[in-house]
């Protein structure tokens, strides 16, 4: 018989929260120092139940040692937990969030908490095909991740992994995302919006400039989230916890909007139609050549005899919804010191 092992992933992206919309809007900045200070707290609250494991993706800047090593007085004399850094070679690029993924789930870790943005976190959905995520916000466009005392995530994962497997489907939700779909195979995906840009070539990945906006497909549609989905978030509503999404093409305006596409920076933007998508629907797109925009960034250069559709659909994976989390192990008694 299998060994059972309690075990949770991080992956802190030490770039999360530095691209260029820190010159060109008002983003928060949250430096790496404050990264390991959110790490070293979630290490703390998972100290105290009991855990095997905890797996630490590597960095340039250290944050998992660093968060180990700046323990000092009673907290270090009681720290137990077993952490261990990922053995794999950091690139300082995205693939270093792919890689710690995949190397953790083949570790049946029970949960992987994020601290990134909304592009960390797509490219960690990507890497993954069963293990539930838990994600802080450390980024720019903040839509998908939460805010939240990482404390309080430290605890809820950690309890989650003493869950039995119907709890753990309680307490979890399905990630609605965006399959971008090229001559027939699955290319990418986006967990917010997918923009199509009608540029050819990538440049600055940030995506911030609206001159060239041509379609926006998102997951959710909301009057207070920022980014592309304050654009149909003037027209409509679709939260993150029901089915469907909004696809709208900008051009000569029938009406316009003024929408909040980064911290700070507040557009006219025309829409030319728009309508609410339903879940598995798919979109198909003229074919022409473009760059399609994924959570934020330039990722795909369409050629002009591609045929490209988006198809609304769910991740593999789940996310944790953290309140749930410890409501459950409240009513369990879990955290009752006898």
């Amino acid at each position: 018989m299998a060994e059972d092992i309690k075990s949770v992933g991080i992956i802190a992206n030490p770039a999360s929260g530095r691209d260029i919309r820190r010159l060109v809007a008002h983003g928060s900045v949250f430096d790496n120092a404050e990264k390991v200070n959110i790490v070293r707290r979630i290490l703390l609250a998972l100290n105290t139940l009991n855990l095997d494991r905890v797996y630490i993706m590597p960095d340039s800047f250290g944050i998992g040692n660093e968060a180990v090593n700046g323990l000092w007085g009673e907290e270090k004399e009681n720290f137990k937990l077993d952490v261990e850094i990922l053995g794999m070679t950091v690139t300082g690029t995205a693939e270093d969030s792919f890689n710690a993924a995949v190397l953790m789930e083949e570790k049946n870790v029970d949960i992987i908490i994020i601290l990134g943005g909304d592009g960390t976190n797509r490219v960690v959905v990507k890497a993954l095909t069963n293990t539930p995520i838990l994600s802080l916000s450390t980024g720019t466009n903040n839509v998908f991740p939460i805010m939240a005392e990482s404390t309080m995530l430290g605890l809820a994962a950690g309890l989650f992994t003493k869950f039995s497997d119907e709890e753990k489907e309680k307490v979890t939700e399905p990630i609605k995302c965006i399959y971008v779909i090229k001559d027939g195979k699955i290319e990418d995906l986006a967990l917010i919006d997918a923009v199509v840009v009608n540029e050819s070539y990538i440049g600055s990945r940030a995506l911030w400039h609206t001159d060239l906006l041509e379609e926006i497909f998102v997951t959710r549609s909301t009057s207070y989230d920022i980014g592309m989905v304050s654009i149909p978030g003037r027209l409509t509503e679709v939260k993150v916890n029901e089915d469907g999404g909004v696809f709208l093409k900008v051009g000569e305006p029938n009406q316009k909007v003024r929408a909040a596409i980064a911290p700070g920076v507040i557009r006219e933007i025309g829409v030319e139609d728009w309508r609410k998508i339903e879940q598995e629907e798919i979109v198909e797109l003229p074919v022409k050549k473009r760059i399609i925009a994924l959570d934020g960034e330039r990722e795909l250069i369409i050629k002009k005899d591609e045929k490209v559709t988006m198809q609304l659909s769910h991740a593999d994976t789940r996310f944790l919804d953290y309140k749930q989390a410890l409501k459950l192990a409240d009513s369990k008694n879990m955290l009752e010191v006898l």
